[in-house]
């Protein structure tokens, strides 16, 4: 049952924006069926190092743009919102964080890239972070390439989802609105990053043109949850279902091959179903991050990506074109092309009556399905897939008395072996004890951030609101609870003296980090990120 939880002045769904649209985002971090796409690309080959040959793997994948930009569009952000934007400390502007969505349509043979792939590499952090589709599971995955280096073997594991939709809301990728000013759109941004004199792997200081690209991407990746969602729960059950989703996909055959817009009237099982599924509304999720110029004098905490984001509006009724054509773009566009314009009704119901149009994610594979049917498959390389595996997770089990609760409600965003978030709880009992006294300060603010008004906050309270709302917490019971309570207690026994009230008033920047000093360069530029 979605539950409406009201924030302040902000109304949010959040298991309609985060989980009830689509309940494989939910689960665990490794793929319930399938492989990321990402898998599919590399295989059990190493992960092509440096990254402009994985940017040319990617890029011989898709086809030319006609714009005369590569397929693979790419941008530089040397001041961002990441959880890699102090990896670069103190040479921000030498080492950006690299953004890339894959923009353009699949050469014949190779399957869809568009829209299902987003990187973030980072050459001091030695990282790429890959957001890349599961058409199978129907759902994106999030994984994390370590030992991206010299001399390293790169290791491809699965990341903590938990940790990921702090962020990504949506599980989904996401992007900031215009005017982009955090990457070269930004003209200060890339006269300094041209003052570095490199050739940042290749990519080029374009303008806006990039950013719009990659921002329209990260929109259409959001939408697949929706379409996903009126697929797999808006057609219904049983036959009347499984003809409303064989509708749907001939109508969506007939926009990707002739772009011949779907007629009012069909898919009546959708409209019957739609007030029961969704009295309130089909709310459509939000990828968009408020635009941030980091280089304003005054930090805007209504940039920072952990809090949540409103939905972009409610469906009262849906939208059955944006669905039809929101189908056809996750489609194979070479092999739809190859279907001559013939009656493919009696193909269509013997696959129906096979149950190919059962209540399981939409994905191309219809596309082959069909063929095949037709007596015409289509012939796909064989590709050695890799183990699925996750990141290295603490060995430690039990905690005592004064960190199990920190370990019950953190552990899922602060127990990993990277130290973006704070990983104030991995180690042995004697290293999170240094690390809990360390980040003692900055953890009663951002604890404390839960009792005060939005209005008033300096920064997003912790645990993120997404990360609550992922338990069935309501943010605001969470405010009074006595989980919160203990938690605040646990911290405030850790501060040595300091006053808390005075820990408050201070700005947030100021306070002791949580990572060794030694590691942190200070920098105003990382005063004013989140």
């Amino acid at each position: 049952m979605v539950r409406w939880i009201r924030l302040g002045r902000l109304t949010l769904m959040f298991a309609a924006a985060l989980y009830a649209m689509n309940p494989a985002q939910a689960q665990d971090d490794l793929p319930p069926v399938g492989h990321s796409r990402f898998d599919q690309l590399i295989g059990n080959a190493p992960v092509p190092y440096p990254f402009s040959r994985l940017v040319k793997t990617i890029n011989a994948q898709m086809q030319p743009d006609r714009s005369g930009l590569p397929p693979l569009k790419i941008t530089l952000i040397p001041l961002g919102r990441s959880l890699q934007r102090n990896a670069g400390a103190p040479d921000f502007f030498r080492f950006p964080r690299v953004v890339a969505a894959a923009d353009g349509n699949n050469v014949a043979g190779i399957e869809p890239l568009k829209d299902r792939l987003f990187l973030g590499f980072h050459e001091k952090g030695q990282v790429i972070e890959v957001i890349s589709y599961n058409d199978t599971a129907g759902r994106f995955e999030f994984q994390v390439v370590r030992d991206y280096a010299p001399g390293k073997t790169p290791q491809v594991f699965y990341a903590r989802r938990s940790l990921c939709l702090a962020c990504h809301q949506n599980a989904a990728p996401m992007f900031a609105r215009p005017l982009w000013d955090e990457t070269p759109a930004n003209p200060e941004i890339a006269r300094r990053l041209r003052a570095e004199h490199r050739d940042f792997y290749g990519v080029k200081l374009t303008g806006t043109d990039v950013a719009y690209f990659i921002d329209s991407a990260a929109d259409r990746a959001n939408l697949f949850s929706v379409w996903q969602t009126l697929w797999q729960q808006g057609c219904g059950a049983g036959e009347s279902g499984e003809r409303c989703r064989m509708e749907a996909f001939a109508a969506a055959l007939d926009y990707a091959r002739k772009r011949t817009l779907p007629a009012p009237a069909i898919l009546t099982a959708l409209d019957r179903n739609w007030t029961s599924r969704w009295p309130h509304g089909l709310a459509i999720p939000n990828p968009d991050l408020p635009n941030r110029d980091p280089l304003a004098a005054l930090a805007d905490p209504a940039s920072d990506p952990l809090l949540l984001r409103p939905p972009l509006e409610t469906w009262k009724t849906p939208d059955k074109t944006a669905f039809i054509v929101g189908l056809a773009g996750m489609l194979d566009a070479n092999v739809a092309q190859q279907l001559k314009p013939a009656d493919l009704s009696a193909p269509l119901e013997r696959l129906r009556a096979r149950g190919a149009f059962a209540a399981r994610p939409f994905s191309h594979d219809l596309l082959d399905e069909l063929l095949a049917e037709l007596g015409k498959p289509r012939r796909t390389r064989p590709v050695s897939l890799p183990p699925a595996r996750t990141e290295p997770a603490s060995t430690l089990r039990e905690a005592g008395p004064l960190v199990a609760p920190f370990r019950a409600n953190c552990a899922s965003c602060h127990d990993t072996t990277l130290p973006h978030p704070p990983n104030f709880l991995h180690g042995s009992p004697p290293e999170i004890e240094a690390k809990l006294e360390q980040c003692a300060p900055r953890m009663f603010v951002r604890l404390s951030m839960a009792g005060i008004p939005e209005a008033a906050r300096s920064k997003p309270p912790m645990p993120p609101a997404a990360a609550l709302a992922s338990r069935g917490i309501d943010p605001v019971h969470w405010a009074a609870s006595p989980e919160l309570a203990v938690l605040t207690r646990l911290v405030t026994s850790r501060l040595r003296g300091q006053d808390p009230a005075s820990l408050l008033r201070q700005p947030y920047a100021q306070l002791p980090p949580c990572l060794p000093p030694s590691s942190l360069p200070p920098s105003s530029y990382a005063e004013r990120t989140p």
